[in-house]
């Protein structure tokens, strides 16, 4: 067994994510065309949602459609539901079954959704069920009525599910799982045989596993990369996920597993909407209207029908797909429309702990989820919406700001401005002493910008990749908050956020910096959006405890700190970071936001492989070195992981999610650092 820890070869990492985005290209494809849906079944246990939920006739859930199961049960509970799905596919299967349940008895509904019966649907479309449809529905199933042979195995997910279960078994010898579960219809022989072949399904998870990981086989399953990669880490995925499975019972109660071994459900083991009990029941709300469905994106939704209101967001997995901006986005609406006292979001991982900054400030609480009969996610999660964070919408510039449109020559002459500055930086920082009267390290920072500052935003706007990525994982409080931001240069960072944003929910922000001349641009940016009043700039050495407490504000009052690519030019950076704690909130209340330069990936980008920077192998070493020595000669010293363990006294590193990604330099595309963004709450 592979120990976690352990270094992996480069090459094979290498080819696996270049296949990872292959196969993302081909599902994104899939979903933006309408062609297929992904999945013929909801991957959630509903379950679950009931036993956290309660929904009844007062609620109204806006959930992800996928193939209208979880729908349909929380329908069969009471409640209202919106279903939405980005694949209009989606919406096509979710549609015809609601049509069918509504015009069809229960014994020829059971026969096409539990049985397969495609000749019955066939019949059924063509006299009954074509003219109820909407017209997008109409022409998908005009396609594909004729092409799919059967439900349990259609869409990307049923393909691959029969090939799992029709094709690994039967190469891997595993007969014995459809021999005792449908044939014999009994669980405690399927426990026994299972005890009896250890060795061959410790090869049939393993081989599952790597066509998952490796080969692109998450695709099929709908299951994009930046998801995978939340559980790369772990050893052994699949067979944990085999073990859960076991203790669920395969015959009478997990249809999930059950209906793709049989390629059929039973009366016994299906779900709700296919049972005699629950039919009338889920007739009654679609006959009431009590589902509607809705091809888009939920923002779409939100945005084209703002008068209506939710007491329940139900988002499945779907945000292990999103990076920041995506979740700040789809909150920001909701929020909106979620009822203030009873709006509840409720999701589940493939993460074990809350994936992503935004999702950590709602501070949300992890669900009982044991017995699920899915058994593939590692977490489940529910928060409320009370307003107490909020999600505005982030911006790139503000409309006062005159951009300076950047063009190649002016990215070259830059760039040699840049290149150069070592062989006349001795010369230049000892007049620039001279001129301000300032410290060795500021008149070094002033010197190397002083020729820069017009072009400063322009050049390193396609250099700087964090700096956004930064702006989405700070939390926005709704009482108004105190923010210094280190190194904030020409001001540009406070333009992620909207002038009305800046205005609501802060009473005081100070631009720091040791560059005379870009506080002059800041200034000027400030002023020209009217908010002097508000924004502050203060020439200050961030590592002189003097001028901090002269210039700055008192200890303990600020509410966020954050060092956008300044870090790593700061020559004491654990009195920065000091001084940070210094400033900020004790007990969780303040925070830290570092984006910067990295010298490796950390433990999430490598899988926690290798060392603490994730360096896994000898050749990310040197590759990594060569990219350390060249940023080193303007003064850039790629951060290291020892730089916050420095500071893990002073603030919680662990709590909060990085995000960590390479990007290339601009006019120079062989070097591509790692850029990262950190939120660490106070301790």
């Amino acid at each position: 067994r592979r120990r976690e820890g352990k270094s992996t070869m480069g090459p094979v990492k290498v080819l696996g994510r270049a296949v990872q985005k292959v196969a993302d290209s081909v599902m994104m494809t899939l979903i933006g065309n309408d062609a297929m849906y992904i999945y013929n079944v909801s991957w959630e246990d509903p379950r679950i949602d009931h036993t956290v939920l309660k929904c009844n006739k007062d609620d109204h859930v806006i959930t992800i459609a996928s193939a209208g199961d979880n729908a349909f049960d929380y329908l069969i509970e009471g409640a209202r539901v919106t279903a939405v799905d980005f694949n209009g596919a989606q919406i096509a299967l979710t549609e015809i079954k609601a049509a069918a349940c509504r015009l069809l008895t229960f014994e020829d509904f059971f026969k096409i959704f539990a049985k397969n019966d495609m000749d019955l649907l066939r019949a059924h479309y063509h006299q009954v069920l074509r003219k109820e449809l909407t017209n997008p529905t109409a022409a998908f199933w005009d396609k594909q009525i004729n092409r799919i042979k059967t439900i349990m195995y259609s869409g990307t997910s049923g393909i691959l599910a029969w090939f799992v279960c029709r094709g690994l078994f039967s190469a891997l010898g595993l007969g014995f799982i459809r021999r005792t579960l449908v044939e014999q219809g009994s669980n405690d022989k399927f426990q026994n045989e299972c005890l009896r072949h250890k060795r061959r399904l410790a090869v049939f998870c393993w081989v599952v596993d790597k066509i998952i990981s490796n080969f692109g086989g998450a695709m099929m399953a709908g299951v994009p990369s930046r998801q995978l990669e939340l559980g790369l880490h772990r050893l052994d995925n699949f067979q944990t996920i085999f073990k859960r499975i076991l203790t669920t019972n395969m015959v009478l109660d997990n249809y999930f597993y059950y209906g793709y071994i049989a390629g059929e459900y039973s009366e016994a083991c299906c779900p709700q909407y296919l049972k005699r009990e629950q039919f009338m029941k889920l007739r009654a709300a679609l006959n009431d209207r009590r589902l509607t469905l809705f091809e888009g994106t939920l923002v779409d939704v939100c945005k084209q029908h703002p008068d209506k209101q939710y007491t329940v967001a139900s988002l499945l997995d779907h945000m292990d797909w999103m990076p920041p901006f995506m979740i700040n986005e789809e909150m920001h609406w909701l929020q909106k429309q979620l009822c203030p006292k009873r709006g509840r979001i409720f999701w589940r991982s493939f993460s074990e702990n809350v994936h992503s900054a935004p999702l950590v400030w709602l501070k949300p609480q992890r669900v009982e989820d044991s017995g699920d009969r899915v058994a593939m996610y590692w977490s489940t999660w529910m928060a409320k919406m009370d307003g107490s964070i909020r999600f505005d919408l982030r911006a790139r510039q503000w409309a006062t700001t005159k951009a300076k449109t950047q063009t190649f020559f002016s990215s070259l002459m830059t760039g040699v401005k840049i290149v150069t500055f070592p062989l006349i930086k001795g010369m230049m920082a000892k007049r620039v002493a001279a001129k301000h009267g300032i410290s060795v390290h500021a008149s070094k920072m002033e010197a190397f910008y002083e020729s820069q500052k017009d072009e400063y935003d322009g050049f390193r706007e396609n250099f700087l990749h964090a700096r956004p990525v930064l702006a989405e994982c700070i939390p926005l409080k709704e009482t108004k908050m105190v923010w210094v931001d280190v190194g904030g240069g020409t001001g540009r960072n406070l333009e992620f956020f909207t002038v009305d944003t800046i205005k609501q929910r802060f009473s005081k922000i100070y631009i720091v910096d040791v560059s005379v001349s870009l506080l002059e641009v800041a200034k000027q940016r400030v002023e020209a959006a009217g908010l002097s009043d508000i924004v502050e700039c203060v020439f200050c050495d961030f590592t002189d405890n003097k001028m901090v407490a002269d210039k700055l504000p008192a200890q303990k009052t600020c509410d966020l700190v954050t060092m956008s690519y300044s870090l790593s030019m700061i020559p004491s950076k654990e009195q920065a970071l000091q001084s940070a704690a210094n400033l900020l909130k004790p007990k969780g209340e303040g925070v830290l936001g570092l984006a910067d330069f990295f010298y490796g990936g950390g433990p999430r980008a490598s899988r926690r492989q290798g060392d603490k920077d994730g360096i896994t192998n000898i050749f990310t070493k040197i590759y990594c070195e060569l990219t350390r020595l060249w940023f080193k000669q303007d003064g850039v010293i790629l951060l290291k992981r020892s730089v916050l363990e420095s500071a893990a006294h002073l603030f919680d590193f662990e709590s909060v999610p990085d995000e960590m990604f390479r990007k290339r330099v601009p006019l120079l595309p062989i070097l591509r650092p790692w850029h990262g963004v950190i939120m660490a709450p106070t301790k």
